[in-house]
């Protein structure tokens, strides 16, 4: 049986991820409103539908460092499942608000540095 994870896997400059912990999808209007001379409120909508995407990622070390390269990339190449078009979406987006953080319990041998916990937003253009 295929899921939504081999149908549509969720790619970063074209780098299948794995299942993230939290992915979150909003959407929002850009708009410009002022007042007329009479007193009138005027909205200009610029653009509908910017898409943000909230994601966190538990992680070994070797993915949180690549996450972290991602990060001071000007732009990626997002790739996921769009619930309102039902099918694979492809934005053109940047990284804002990165953040990793070490799990402390876990363990730091020879093999492995450690398990890690990244959160970002991807934000559109």
């Amino acid at each position: 049986m295929s899921t939504l994870k081999d149908n549509y896997p969720i790619k970063i400059n074209s780098t299948d991820l794995f299942r993230p912990e939290k992915w979150s999808i909003s959407r929002e209007v850009i708009e410009n409103s002022f007042q007329t001379e009479d007193g009138k409120d005027n909205i200009i909508v610029i653009r509908s539908g910017k898409v943000t995407i909230d994601a966190e990622f538990a992680c070994t070390a070797t993915w949180a460092s690549t996450f972290e390269g991602w990060n001071t990339s000007n732009t990626l190449t997002v790739k996921y499942y769009d619930p309102a078009s039902s099918g694979y979406a492809e934005k053109t987006m940047r990284m804002r608000d990165f953040k990793m953080e070490l799990n402390v319990y876990s363990d730091r041998t020879s093999k492995t540095l450690g398990a890690y916990m990244v959160s970002f937003k991807l934000i559109e253009f």
